[in-house]
């Protein structure tokens, strides 16, 4: 009985031994971890989203700014909604969200399901107030005062402003994304997307005690977010509007830029689309136009390639007389078709212009002299000039997505096509048809050219950052490298077309003087693309413009009009404004300019 009794005590030692080590290891050794853990269990870190920076046009006039919304946060792991089997499926009723697009966003938080995560960033007042009526029942669900962006002007300028989006999963394992987490907003097109790091502000957030379901008892402390900085573009509002009314739902584009400077002051593409449908959950019908045939997310006046017709004569045009191979005071014929043996290009006057000198022959768009002055120089020649021009790569603009156009020449189509260079294809690219492509920037860049004396400038659309000094575009003109005369050729040229017996004659204004010419792109699946590039006042140009209408026929009688809407807004009082009714046509026979 002793020996049993000695035995008992000593195990009795050895456990309360045991017990108390543990107790040492969990409280002294252990004892700071297990309290962080304790908190972790107790405290929770409730985001406060930066609102982003305002977008401003060159007068201080709002193009995207932040409004006052509610949303939804869930904390995943602490969902429970009473009396529900699948919390997720409850919820979703109560937000009038799929189940399946709540279990998937309850599913890409990263990993960290006690972190609260987005689920509905603009919910209705009818969810706020539903969600209110449930909150007794529901456990790790949230309703914070929030702001998503806005853009108050709609479809206006949508393309130069672009929208915001949830970043995905590629975007997020980039360097420079690091800051970001699964949900989380980020520029995807536009200014959104190229001034991202400017807009995009700091995170704040709460503080908050939590009890055993997860209910906030009280706020620990609180960091309030940093909202995004402002960015003023050049675009003017006036004209911008001008520009989308003008070419109205018709697919194609306007470019507005200062010849001077190179600030674009407007940049139409159309269709358009709403910046304000990418805020919430789209529907399944604006997601089918959104994605549709007409892709109104493209845009069209940076990306979009065409042929530019006549605009490229004005290429010829210069490489003729910078080579010496023509002057002003030479003299054409034009019997309706240039030949070269057996083939023939047709001028678009059919029987002819007859005798004309250089200025009659650039007015009225012979095709005859400029397959003429195209053959004088050659396909090297004319290649050069419009890379000169700037045609052929990119503008290289601060706006995220830009097509390179093409400048075709003999080596290309060997490379290429595995096909010789024929005399015809001089003539054709002489005119700007065949294999010659260029954006409606490109086409603006090269009105500018003329019109400022023979500068290339660099185009751009972000006027100033807040809290930055502004940059200096001046230093990035360069010169062309043309004689005085040959510019002074190619103005005076471009003034005759909007003049008596110009291409373009039925634009002139009596106020000031324009200076532009037409183009009739050929095109295949239906009618010839409407042109006009120009600028004025043609004395000191401070606008340049290009247009382009898809399909639409002839530049003088579609695309003209537009341009000149744009330059009464910009240039006369508004009580002096034609409508633009007055102006505008409906479209008709093709015109003869090509």
């Amino acid at each position: 009985m002793g020996q049993r009794l000695v035995v008992f005590r000593v195990l009795v030692v050895i456990v309360c031994a045991l017990v108390l080590g543990r107790l040492v290891q969990l409280q002294v050794v252990e004892g700071a971890r297990n309290r962080e853990l304790a908190d972790e269990n107790r405290i929770r870190i409730v985001r406060r989203l930066a609102p982003r920076g305002n977008i401003y046009d060159r007068h201080d006039r709002v193009l995207a700014t932040s409004r006052p919304a509610f949303s939804v946060s869930v904390v995943p792991e602490e969902l429970h909604v009473a009396g529900a089997a699948e919390p997720a499926a409850a919820l979703a009723k109560l937000v009038d969200m799929p189940v399946d697009q709540v279990r998937d966003r309850l599913t890409r938080s990263g990993g960290a399901g006690h972190e609260s995560v987005s689920l509905c960033r603009d919910a209705s007042p009818e969810v706020v107030a539903r969600l209110g009526e449930h909150s007794l029942y529901l456990t790790g669900v949230s309703v914070l005062a929030d702001a998503v962006r806005f853009y108050p002007r709609g479809e206006l300028s949508a393309h130069v402003l672009g929208y915001v989006r949830e970043i995905s999963s590629e975007e997020l394992l980039r360097p420079e994304n690091v800051r970001y987490r699964p949900l989380d907003l980020i520029g995807k097109a536009g200014v959104e997307k190229v001034a991202e790091h400017v807009l995009r502000g700091t995170d704040g957030g709460d503080q908050i005690e939590v009890d055993a379901r997860g209910r906030r008892v009280r706020t620990l402390g609180t960091v309030d977010p940093t909202p995004g900085r402002a960015v003023w573009l050049t675009l003017d509002l006036d004209l911008q509007r001008a520009a989308e009314e003008a070419l109205g739902d018709r697919p194609g584009a306007v470019v507005v830029m200062d010849p001077r400077s190179g600030e674009i002051l407007a940049l139409a593409s159309s269709p358009a689309y709403d910046p304000n449908l990418f805020v919430g959950t789209l529907s399944p019908e604006d997601w089918r136009r959104l994605s549709g045939p007409d892709h109104p997310q493209h845009n069209r006046a940076t990306t979009a390639q065409y042929p530019p017709a006549s605009l490229f004569k004005i290429i010829t045009a210069a490489a003729a007389l910078e080579a010496g191979q023509s002057t002003t005071s030479d003299r054409f014929r034009c019997d309706g078709v240039y030949r070269i043996g057996s083939w023939g290009l047709r001028c678009w006057k059919r029987t002819g212009h007859g005798g004309l000198d250089f200025t009659a022959g650039f007015a009225q768009s012979c095709n005859t002299m400029f397959a003429a002055l195209g053959r004088r120089v050659g396909p090297e020649a004319l290649a050069d000039m419009a890379r000169r021009f700037g045609f052929g790569e990119e503008c290289d603009t601060d706006l995220p997505e830009e097509a390179e156009g093409l400048v075709p020449t003999p080596d290309w189509k060997r490379r290429s096509r595995g096909e010789p260079w024929y005399p015809g294809d001089t003539c054709q690219m002489a005119i700007g048809q065949g294999d010659c492509l260029a954006t409606p920037l490109q086409v603006a860049r090269e009105m500018s050219a003329v019109a400022n004396g023979g500068f290339l400038v660099h185009p751009h659309v972000i006027l100033r950052v807040e809290g930055e000094e502004p940059r200096y575009y001046g230093a990035l003109r360069k010169a062309i490298g043309l004689r005085p005369a040959t510019v002074q050729a190619l103005q005076a040229g471009m003034n005759a077309v909007v003049a008596p017996g110009g291409t373009a004659a039925r634009i002139a204004d009596a106020e000031y003087e324009i200076a532009g010419k037409t183009g009739t792109a050929q095109a295949p699946g239906g009618e010839p693309h409407a042109w006009f590039g120009g600028y004025a006042p043609a004395d000191n140009a401070a606008l340049a413009v290009a247009v382009v209408v898809e399909h639409g026929g002839g530049g003088p009688e579609i695309a003209a009009p537009i341009a000149r809407h744009i330059f009464d807004t910009a240039l006369l009082p508004a009580s002096e404004r034609p409508e633009w009714n007055a102006l505008a046509v409906a479209p008709g026979p093709t015109p003869g300019d090509q």
